[in-house]
């Protein structure tokens, strides 16, 4: 059993307080709010003035105990604006709101609130686009009236010859012919030449690229593109398809005066009669056959079947009915087994 102390061992301390010091001169320091950690004769820490973490079973610390005189932080109102925000400068908008999307776990969308809306315009698709379902009749595309004119060639494009692969720019127009062309007369036709490229005269001033002219013969080493060979529409005989073709001749040249009429005999032994046991082949508006191992530019045969005409197409009404020339072919829009195709049907 233990003695209590006595003053034989030297003068007790008294750890209850510490001393304090005297700061009556020196600036006071507001130390109210911080808890003491006073020590008891023991020499223990007495802690029941610091905040207690209290542990619960879980082992998650309890904050519970915070001292009642740390300050409260009232963090202010925050006013956000609302989901309704109105149109940006020069949108051309009405206001947006945004309301819930049906299905989804978004709280908002934007919605527009510029009234109903209005009935989504269909556009015919451009012949021999292929888009769209093939109809029962044909789909029109956008009008060219007889005042139509063509663009003109920019200077950073470059036209390219028949059998290259890439844009040749058939029907474009350019201010003046390139300097070293040569002029080719084909019947009755000028032509100029260039570098693998053919030049038309055009009426409304300048000329344009053209398709090269009958007769030409390009070696097969020469072309780089990939050709279509095309099939005949049989449907009609030869003589039903030569008196068609006449019959739009006659009435193209009825509003023509210039134009040379065609005959159905002219049609029949010039086109129609030498398509038996003939291989055809286009591309971008020109018809070619073989002939000695050379492709050679052919008129387009009547009754030829083609997926797609070029962009450089003129609409043209004939008896009232509507027709599209490319160069000097007429084309009529055909639906064969439910699929489009465009029916050379006259060579003007």
């Amino acid at each position: 059993m233990s003695s209590p102390r006595s003053n034989n061992h030297g003068p007790q301390v008294n750890r209850g307080r510490a001393p304090q010091a005297d700061r009556s001169q020196a600036p006071q320091a507001r130390r109210s709010q911080t808890p003491q950690m006073n020590r008891s004769h023991s020499g223990n820490v007495n802690r029941s003035q610091a905040p207690q973490m209290n542990r619960n079973h879980s082992g998650n610390v309890a904050r519970s105990n915070r001292p009642a005189d740390r300050p409260n932080v009232n963090r202010p109102n925050v006013n956000r604006p609302s989901r309704n925000v109105g149109p940006r400068p020069g949108s051309g908008r009405s206001d947006i709101s945004r309301s819930p999307r049906p299905g989804s776990n978004h709280s908002a969308r934007i919605a527009r609130n510029d009234g109903p809306r209005p009935a989504p315009s269909v556009r015919s698709p451009r012949p021999g686009s292929g888009h769209g379902p093939a109809m029962a009749h044909a789909p029109r595309p956008s009008h060219r009236g007889p005042a139509y004119s063509r663009p003109y060639l920019e200077p950073r494009h470059r036209p390219l010859p028949s059998y290259h692969y890439g844009n040749h720019y058939f029907g474009h127009r350019i201010h003046t012919l390139p300097y070293g062309c040569s002029l080719v007369r084909v019947g009755y036709r000028d032509y100029y030449f260039y570098d693998g490229i053919y030049y038309r005269p055009y009426w409304d001033g300048g000329y344009y690229v053209c398709r090269p002219p009958l007769g030409t013969r390009i070696a097969t080493a020469l072309f780089d593109i990939a050709m279509s060979a095309i099939a005949i529409n049989t449907i009609r005989n030869e003589i039903e398809r030569a008196q068609t073709a006449a019959e739009l001749s006659r009435i193209y040249a009825a509003q023509n005066a210039s134009y040379t009429l065609r005959t159905s005999d002219d049609y029949y032994n010039s086109n129609l009669l030498s398509q038996s046991g003939q291989n055809y082949y286009y591309q971008d508006g020109v018809f070619y056959t073989l002939v000695n191992g050379e492709y050679c530019v052919i008129e387009a045969p009547i009754g030829a079947l083609v997926d797609e005409i070029p962009e450089d197409y003129d609409e043209i009404v004939l008896g009232g009915q509507t027709y599209y020339q490319v160069e000097d072919t007429l084309y009529k829009p055909t639906i064969i087994d439910g699929k489009l195709h465009f029916e050379v049907v006259c060579n003007l």
